[in-house]
């Protein structure tokens, strides 16, 4: 780097060795080492100076503007509109002016309403003299009917002043100092307007409109008081109630689905389709697939319930529920001891021939097999002889021994249900079953006997004939043994008429 950019950066003009050459046009030139010459400046914001200096004479890259923080004028060569100064009325008594588009001779010097004026409205209050209030009312004066013409005029001058806002008239009526509520306000309105409608015009629409049932409007707001009344704890109890109501719905909407799932179960295979194509390996998979299907297809039900946001009031109500259940359980319990001891007295008694009955038949085993024992025989069996003489080897004795068990449960059951009647069996669903049941759980409809395929097809056409089904639709225990004995007796009618068929048969074959 040169002195000369050094001087430049510095904004230092360098002194000239040669000497002046004048001034022309009254402008001083001055000529650097370089050659060139230097002209002063203008004064930029926005940069620095220096920084400002280093561009020389080239134009900067990003154009500087002024900061101006006036807006434009505006250039607009459209001509103003006029605007006046005219007076309207806003009502019958008072005249206001404003400001209106366009000039006075357009406008004119004529009063015009409001433009809002036709949002005025007031409802139609028809006005009567007295004659024609006695000409009206003739007929009809009972013993409710205790008001002046001057005060029905009165009431409906305020009617119509305040358009039927019955809280503002109540509040401004005052005539001879008589206290009317806002009821006895709308009685005596409404009854005298249906009566002048009757006079005037029979056949008016708003006649049927007019009554006031001044009684259930006292009981509406006796209720409402009554509602509006209502302590923390009542409403507290209110809701929890609608809580407990929904989760009762809920409930209900849930036992629903389950009993559609389990009919869309019982639908397979259809009761209005024979099941022989399910009778082989092929069509029982078939049928496994479907179920399956259904299934898998079946989504969840919703098990969320509604939270409780009463919890702690509903703990207290619980709690004093449970104190008045634990007086009353004192009252009980020495009845319930009593009862207790007689229960235990009975299992005790019960349990005693058990174990006697299994003394005796453990002591006839013992000799039954000293018998076997003293006999001579080549092979060692494990056979014993009943009552009747014959042998039963050591499964079957375990069969009759459980048989046995079976039949004291049993008995040790009915003994119990002594107590109750059939109806009351009934209605709780109680059964003594004397038989083995399968372990699992199973549906009563699958425990209906099948027959051969030629006799079940015989039973599913007969069936078909008297209009029944072949699986009954609602499968409860009665409805399923009935169904059962009407099939048995169906099975041997069938077998009946079979014989029936060979006898005559063989006679039609006997005879020459």
């Amino acid at each position: 780097m040169s002195s000369s950019d050094i001087l430049d950066v510095l904004n230092i003009k360098p002194k000239s060795s040669s000497p002046d050459t004048g001034v022309q046009g009254g402008s001083q030139v001055s000529v650097s080492a370089q050659g060139k010459s230097s002209v002063n400046k203008p004064q930029v914001t926005g940069i620095q100076r220096e920084l400002y200096n280093l561009l020389g004479d080239n134009s900067p890259a990003v154009p500087i503007k002024q900061n101006n923080k006036f807006k434009d004028l505006l250039n607009s060569t459209a001509k103003p509109s006029p605007w006046s100064y005219v007076e309207f009325e806003a009502n019958k008594h008072v005249h206001i002016r404003h400001w209106v588009k366009g000039s006075k001779e357009l406008v004119g010097n004529s009063v015009e309403p409001s433009s809002f004026a036709k949002f005025d409205e007031h409802l139609s209050i028809p006005s009567f003299t007295e004659a024609e209030y006695a000409e009206f009312m003739k007929g009809h004066n009972d013993g409710n009917l205790e008001w002046a013409y001057d005060e029905i005029k009165y009431l409906f001058d305020l009617c119509r002043r305040y358009d039927l806002k019955w809280f503002v008239i109540a509040d401004r009526f005052s005539f001879n100092n008589n206290d009317r509520k806002v009821d006895d306000l709308k009685e005596m309105f409404y009854t005298v307007f249906q009566r002048y409608l009757l006079h005037r015009d029979p056949e008016n629409p708003l006649i049927p409109q007019m009554n006031f049932p001044k009684e259930k409007e006292l009981e509406r707001k006796k209720y409402l008081e009554r509602l509006l009344k209502r302590t923390a704890a009542e409403i507290a109890e209110e809701e929890a109630l609608i809580i407990e109501s929904r989760k009762f719905e809920m409930a209900a909407k849930k036992t629903l689905q389950e009993r559609e799932a389990v009919l869309q179960l019982l639908d397979h295979p259809h009761s209005d389709k024979p099941i022989s194509q399910f009778l082989t390996s092929q069509g029982m998979s078939q049928l496994y697939a479907n179920l399956l299907n259904d299934k898998n297809r079946k989504r969840k039900p919703d098990s969320t319930t509604p939270e409780n946001p009463w919890m702690k009031q509903q703990q207290q109500f619980a709690q004093q529920r449970q104190q008045i259940q634990h007086q009353q359980q004192a009252k009980l319990s020495q009845e319930q001891l009593q009862q207790q001891q007689l229960q235990q007295q009975l299992q005790q008694q019960l349990q005693q021939q058990m174990q006697q009955e299994s003394q005796q038949r453990h002591n006839a085993q013992q000799k039954q097999s000293k018998e076997s024992s003293s006999t001579p025989s080549t092979k060692q069996s494990v056979e014993l002889k009943t009552e009747g003489g014959q042998r039963l080897n050591k499964k079957q004795k375990i069969e009759l021994q459980n048989a046995l068990r079976r039949k004291q449960d049993s008995e040790y059951a009915e003994h119990l249900l002594e107590r109750f009647t059939l109806e009351e069996r009934k209605n709780l669903g109680v059964i003594a079953h004397g038989e083995k049941l399968a372990p699992g759980v199973f549906l009563r409809s699958s425990k209906i006997p099948t027959y051969k395929p030629a006799i079940q097809n015989k039973l599913v056409s007969t069936l078909q004939e008297l209009g029944l089904p072949i699986r009954p639709a609602m499968p409860s225990l009665p409805v399923v043994q009935e169904h059962e004995k009407l099939l048995k007796r169906i099975v041997t009618l069938l077998e009946l008429k079979k014989q029936m068929d060979k006898l005559t048969a063989e006679k039609q074959t006997i005879k020459p």
